[in-house]
């Protein structure tokens, strides 16, 4: 059995919808309709330009630049409506282009990780965040674990994601069931 037999269609190891907005909208002025939330990649206020929406994606863990959007655009992949000078993404419009994206491996490299350590991304974002206040340590929206062991656990069942923890450097991980 091939890896791609054993992930089911419907398990995404990018950043989903989901996960994104209930952790974004931890972050203040998320929701806040402010003069720059049309290219924000963290802003949570809808419709993005063109900017915003690659600057998304590109945070949810997939690679694109504005001429790969517009290029989704002119293919019909994604029909956002056109504003003047740009084009307003809708969050429907921003995730139909994620999905594209995802299924055309159109991965950075926490996508990648996420798929190969079978970890879900906005788990991996949580442990990031729980790390940081555990260990006092500097939050980075890039969410780059410097500083910090991975450890993952991987799942019972193929079907669901392992779950992934972040330590100080230094820190002495063993697998479950090693005896000292």
């Amino acid at each position: 059995m091939t890896t791609t037999e054993m992930q089911p269609a419907t398990k995404r190891h990018y950043w989903i919808r989901d996960d994104f907005d209930s952790l974004m909208g931890m972050l203040p002025l998320a929701n806040q309709d402010g003069k720059d939330h049309r290219r924000s990649s963290t802003s949570l206020v809808y419709p993005k330009n063109t900017e915003g929406a690659y600057r998304e994606l590109r945070l949810r863990g997939l690679e694109c630049d504005r001429t790969d959007l517009l290029k989704l655009v002119a293919d019909g992949v994604v029909s956002p409506s056109e504003d003047g000078n740009d084009v307003d993404w809708t969050k429907d419009d921003i995730d139909r282009a994620a999905e594209w994206l995802y299924e055309h491996r159109r991965w950075n490299s926490w996508t990648h990780f996420c798929f190969i350590a079978n970890v879900s991304f906005g788990q991996c974002v949580k442990a990031y965040r729980v790390a940081v206040v555990r260990y006092n340590i500097p939050f980075m929206l890039s969410f780059e674990p410097q500083g910090l062991a991975v450890s993952v656990e991987p799942a019972s069942d193929h079907n669901e994601f392992g779950r992934i923890r972040f330590y100080p450097n230094g820190t002495k991980v063993r697998p479950a069931g090693d005896a000292e």
